[in-house]
């Protein structure tokens, strides 16, 4: 597997001061992925701002990865609400033109 558009988590942990736990545990919940290559760990470049805001959560207000879990879900389902919201508006749009 190749290692293009991953970044690797030795470098994450030493960049944010994190414990190697703290990113298994948020992969154990599911709420990143992680792939190891050649007994390396690595970390999809897509799932850094995500990991970068649990870490600033966990560190900041000191939120457990349970607590963390809820949150991201929370925020997604916030998210998905917003999309809904922006499609109603525009299916609306239409009516009104006419």
């Amino acid at each position: 597997m190749a290692t293009k558009n991953m970044i690797p988590a030795d470098e994450v942990l030493t960049h944010h001061q994190v414990e190697q736990t703290f990113i298994h545990e948020l992969k154990d919940e599911g709420l990143i992925h992680i792939n190891i290559v050649n007994k390396k760990t690595f970390i999809p470049a897509e799932d850094l701002p995500m990991l970068e805001k649990m870490i600033n959560l966990h560190r900041d207000l000191d939120i457990n990865v349970a607590g963390l879990a809820s949150i991201t879900h929370l925020l997604q389902r916030v998210d998905e609400l917003h999309n809904e919201l922006w499609r109603l508006r525009n299916r609306l749009r239409m009516y009104e033109e006419e």
